[in-house]
Parts: C-alpha cells; structure tokens; sequence
C-alpha cells in the first residue's frame, strides 16, 4: 500500500511539474482567403479591428510605426507580454517582443519557450482580431 501511495504521489508531482515547463512561443499569423478579402478590406478597416480586439481583451495599444501596432497587457500587475502586430489590408501576424515573469527563454536553435499563458493570452487576442475582421462593422 505504502508503494502504491509513493508511487502515486511522485506520479503527481510530476505532472505538476510539467504543467509549468514552457511551451513553444506560438505562431500567429493570419493571411485572410480571398473570399474575405474581396470584402474590400481597407488597412484603416484593419487597424480598428485590431484595436478594438486589444480592446476588448485587455491589452493597451501603441503605435510605434506604420501599419505596426505594440500592444501591451498586465495580468494581476505581475505578468507582463508585448507583442509587436504588424498588418496590410489582407495579413496580420503577432509576434513576441517582450515580457516579465512569462519565463521566456530563447534556446540556441532560434526557437524559443514561454509559460503558457502566453499562448493562451496571445491566442485570445488572435481570434478577437478575426472576429472584428469577419463582422459586417469592418
């Protein structure tokens, strides 16, 4: 019995464990299918939909060049990402540029691991872009 509760207890704790390695930092790009593009998608049209989606998730904008936009969200004044939105009429992508306590390390091939919730955040943002995109406002 003891080796069973043992067992169980060190199989436990490694789960735990693994639920806290990082994952890839993901990938979000969106180029749109020609039939929403032939909605006439303007950059202005664009940039407001994303705006609104940093919006409407949480994140605070700026815009540090044309057709980029940085966008910054705090969670519990302790987790901090920002991620650089650059966009056409037609594409957008959101890429890292920076946290705090998000345990992002960069590893020697080029690719790079971060706490999930940076995903999970990042992926929030992501379909809220492409919802504002696909609705009749933009």
């Amino acid at each position: 019995m003891k080796k069973y509760l043992l067992l169980t207890v060190l199989v436990l704790t490694l789960a735990a464990i693994g639920c806290r390695f990082g994952q890839p930092v993901g990938t979000f790009a969106y180029d749109f299918p020609s039939a929403e593009a032939s909605k006439n998608i303007s950059e202005k049209k664009m940039h407001d939909a994303i705006v609104k989606a940093c919006a409407d998730s949480g994140w605070r904008v700026s815009e540090p060049a044309v057709n980029t936009i940085e966008a910054t969200i705090m969670v519990r004044n302790k987790h901090t990402v920002v991620v650089s939105i650059p966009y056409t009429a037609s594409h957008y992508s959101i890429n890292y540029k920076a946290s705090t306590n998000m345990e992002y390390k960069a590893k020697s091939d080029g690719s790079a691991v971060i706490h999930p919730n940076y995903n999970k955040w990042v992926g929030i943002l992501d379909q809220n872009i492409r919802r504002n995109v696909a609705s009749s406002e933009y």
